[in-house]
């Protein structure tokens, strides 16, 4: 059985006994990464469901380009994490409205479109950016 183990994994990672050597801070910090991962595809599939079920609810149906809702779904989620926690998801379909209403006027920079939708939050996002003073 060891023989068949070493064709598998190469001698370094093998310990006497033919266990594999495995070091669990590089699996623990794996699995945070993976978790992160998982944790931006959530947010980014959230970006994109609001901004399709908005485009879908004022048009009548798609009225963007895949392309284009990506661009928007970026700019959703930079203002999201611009603004302090915890946003709500009225907040987040107003910054979504905005988004569309100013992608429907032909931009299409993501950083654009996310400070025009910051800008009509208003005072809650416009000190969302800077540190609070010490004192």
């Amino acid at each position: 059985m060891k023989f068949a183990l070493e064709l598998f994994v190469p001698e370094k990672l093998m310990h006497p006994g033919g266990s594999s050597a495995s070091d669990t801070k590089p699996e623990a910090s794996q699995n945070a990464a993976t978790n992160l991962e998982a944790e931006e595809a959530g947010q980014r599939a959230k970006a994109r469901q609001i901004i399709e079920e908005l485009d879908h609810g004022k048009f009548g149906g798609p009225s963007f380009g895949p392309q284009t809702i990506e661009l928007m779904s970026k700019a959703l989620e930079g203002a999201e994490a611009s603004l302090p926690e915890p946003v709500s998801d009225q907040q987040l379909r107003s910054l979504a409205a905005t988004i569309l209403k100013v992608a429907g006027d032909g931009e299409r920079d993501p950083i654009r479109l996310k400070a025009a939708a910051m800008s009509a939050l208003g005072p809650v996002a416009a000190g969302a950016d800077e540190k609070p003073p010490s004192t």
